[in-house]
């Protein structure tokens, strides 16, 4: 009976660890991309991100992405969906030259 009980709250434990892994939002200079989608605008990336109702949005971007494509994207989605952001940005030997 105990291991059962332990066996319910680990599994409680770890669903919720799953649960709070922001979506991934990919910015870059000439598109934007959630999961499989990819567009050269920020609408059909923020119908994607709202269709799929996440808690925690985390956009990752290269230093030399236009500040302006991100803001757009930020604009878009916090008038449509109330979410948290985060927002990581990676040196330029990880993006796309």
């Amino acid at each position: 009976m105990i291991r059962w009980a332990l066996l319910a709250m680990s599994v409680v434990a770890l669903a919720g660890c799953f649960a709070a892994k922001p979506l991934e939002v990919r910015v870059t200079n000439d598109a934007y991309q959630v999961g499989e989608i990819r567009t050269a605008l920020a609408t059909p990336a923020v119908d994607e991100v709202v269709r799929m109702k996440p808690s925690k949005v985390l956009l990752v971007a290269c230093t030399t992405t236009q500040p302006t494509k991100i803001m757009q994207f930020q604009q878009e989605l916090q008038a449509r969906h109330q979410v948290k952001l985060q927002l990581l940005i990676l040196q330029d030997a990880a993006c796309p030259a």
